[in-house]
Parts: C-alpha cells; sequence; structure tokens
C-alpha cells in the first residue's frame, strides 16, 4: 500500500574536566574561553558520539538554485533560476537521521510510527520495510522532524556538549540544495544527468537508491515500485535502504540524492523568488511544506539537486525522513 507522494507542483551549561574538554575537542567541538561549555569548531564535523551521528561543516557562500530550462526533468517550479548568498556557517547530518538515532531520542519505533501512518490498518506491521538501526527514519511528520529536532537540542545541552547560541533544526531549503550540491552546477553532484528511457540516468547509481535500483539485492517486505518496462533490476519491491552505502559528495554528505526524501523547514512556494537573495528562509506562511532529494521510489528526474516537491506537515510516508541541521541562532 502506498502512501501519497511528495506533491510536486508546477506552477546545559557544565563544567568541563580536561580530559572531557579533550575528548569533546577530538569531536569537533572545542572548550569555551571560559571552559563552561563546548563550541562547534570551524571547519571541523561536529559528533555525538553517543548517536553516532555526525554533521558535516557547511562553510557560507553564494550558488544559483534551481535548474535551467534545458536541464532534463526540469520544472516551473524549479524556476526561475535564483542567485542565493548564505552569509553563515552551519553543520548538516552527515546522513539522514536514522530509526536508532529516532528510538535513542524520541523512545519510541518505526512500528509506532507506522501504527500512526496507518491507523487502524490491521496489516499496518506488513508495511515496515526495514526495521535495523542504520535505516533511515521514515513514516515522520514535519511535525515530528521539529520535534526531534527541539529534543536533541535539549538533550545535547543537558550533556553539556551544545552551548546557548547554537541549535539543532530541519535545514531551509536553500541550505539543502546549496549542501547538496557542494560547488557543484550539474543536475547532480556527481555530474550531468543523461536520461535513459526518460528515468533512468547511470550517474545516480553510484549516489543514489532510486527507483531503478533500488531493487537490487533488496530482501524482506516492501512496496511496489513504478511498472517501468526499461528498469534495469529485477523486482517489483523495494523500500528505503540502510543509510551510507553510496558515494558521498565533495562535503562528505551521504544519500543527499535518493533513498529517502527530506523535509526542509520553508513553506512551499510554487517557484523560486527569481532575485538575489540573502539567507531566504521561505514564505512568511502557508500550508505545506517543503521535501528534497528525491527517494527509492523516484525516478532519476526525482534525483536532482534542484528538483523541488512538498507535503502536508502532519503528512506521515514511507518515501520521506529528514537530517538534522546544527545552526547559529541569528544575533
Amino acid at each position: 500500500m502506498n502512501a501519497p507522494m511528495p506533491r510536486p507542483r508546477p506552477t546545559v551549561v557544565r563544567r568541563l574536566g580536561l580530559g572531557l574538554a579533550l575528548l569533546l575537542a577530538a569531536c569537533g567541538r572545542e572548550a569555551a574561553p571560559d571552559g563552561t561549555a563546548p563550541t562547534p569548531a570551524l571547519g571541523r564535523s561536529f559528533e555525538l558520539p553517543d548517536l553516532a551521528m555526525e554533521l558535516r561543516f557547511i562553510p557560507g557562500g553564494s550558488f544559483w538554485m534551481g535548474s535551467p530550462p534545458d536541464e532534463p526533468g526540469h520544472a516551473p517550479a524549479e524556476g526561475p533560476l535564483t542567485e542565493v548568498k548564505l552569509s553563515r556557517y552551519f553543520w548538516l547530518g552527515r546522513t539522514p537521521v536514522t530509526h536508532g538515532q529516532w528510538k535513542a531520542v524520541m523512545g519510541s519505533d518505526l512500528a509506532a510510527q507506522t501504527q500512526k501512518a496507518l491507523p487502524g490498518n490491521d496489516r499496518a506491521a506488513q508495511q515496515l520495510t526495514g526495521v535495523a538501526d542504520d535505516v533511515p527514519m521514515f513514516f515522520v511528520s514535519w511535525d515530528e522532524a521539529m520535534a526531534f529536532c527541539a529534543r536533541l537540542t535539549a538533550r545535547a545541552r543537558a550533556a553539556g556538549v551544545l552551548p546557548k547560541g547554537y541549535e539543532f533544526t530541519l535545514p531551509t531549503e536553500a541550505q539543502w540544495e546549496y549542501a547538496c550540491r557542494a560547488k557543484t552546477t550539474d543536475a547532480t553532484y556527481a555530474g550531468p544527468l543523461a536520461l535513459l528511457s526518460n528515468r533512468r540516468s547511470p550517474v545516480l547509481d553510484a549516489i543514489a537508491w532510486y527507483a531503478d535500483n533500488s531493487s537490487a539485492g533488496y530482501e524482506g517486505p516492501g512496496w511496489n515500485l513504478p511498472a517501468w518496462a526499461a528498469r534495469r533490476h529485477p523486482g517489483a519491491w523495494a523500500g528505503p535502504r540502510r543509510v551510507g552505502q553510496k558515494e558521498p559528495n565533495a562535503w562528505g554528505l551521504e544519500d543527499m540524492l535518493g533513498n529517502v526524501s527530506e523535509w526542509c523547514r520553508d513553506f512551499a512556494a510554487d517557484t523560486l523568488p527569481g532575485i538575489t537573495v540573502t539567507d531566504p528562509t521561505g514564505p512568511a506562511a502557508g500550508s505545506d511544506r517543503i521535501v528534497r532529494g528525491g527517494n527509492w521510489h523516484s525516478d532519476a528526474t526525482g534525483c536532482r539537486s534542484a528538483a523541488r516537491a512538498w507535503n502536508s506537515p502532519e503528512g506521515r510516508s514511507q518515501f520521506i525522513g529528514f537530517r538534522v541541521a546544527l545552526v547559529p541562532r541569528a544575533p
């Protein structure tokens, strides 16, 4: 049973002993000058070892957001091309949040989320495609993803590993695309999207799980894949795959394209601004929230750096997960 696809539209502070301070510095955190709270170290990954969570440092900079009209799969929602300037650095999860990380922070699991997504369905348990700790979390609404970020912030501060002035949250749409591209300008961070049969592209095989390859070696329960005739791999069933099996982009981010689509912080807008903007956060209000990156059920054109979709923030889908950003709060 398939849940609705994301809808594309056209138009504490704690004193540290020396040993702990050294440990935190080795994990991408440096003791503050007063020795009270560690500070994320610029240019280095930030780690939460107890969760096996690594966030990669993303420098500020500028990029062209969206896609040109001649890019395969281009949609009106990806234009007009917009020059975006990000004035502040941030950190972004190396992978989407995993089932194990979700359980540790939220105290629930995929089985519970499946019941929420399919209330009253006596076959809900059969919709679980994988329960390993390193499978990306899915069946998570936007509100629940933000609740995870808030709880992670409180948890890290209570443990003395995050100072005031920093918080975990979802990335903005601009932060997501900038981090995904990692200074590249093609349709994917591995190169241009050369389409085969309008749905397949060899460039994605090394970097993404998508509908053309997500059945390869897949075992266990799953969902139906799109039945296009030219799909390369046999098998009609697939689902989210263990994170970190594909090649990362230049900034060390994995599964940015494919596997699970990812919630962003912004309300959805039908088009991009088309002007030069600095630190955009999307519309001030709206109904839907942005979803990025494509997933194991997407065709090739849905797994591009510029591809945009959105969904109701209350919605839970087998296709949608999220990754965490660590940001300095605006002054």
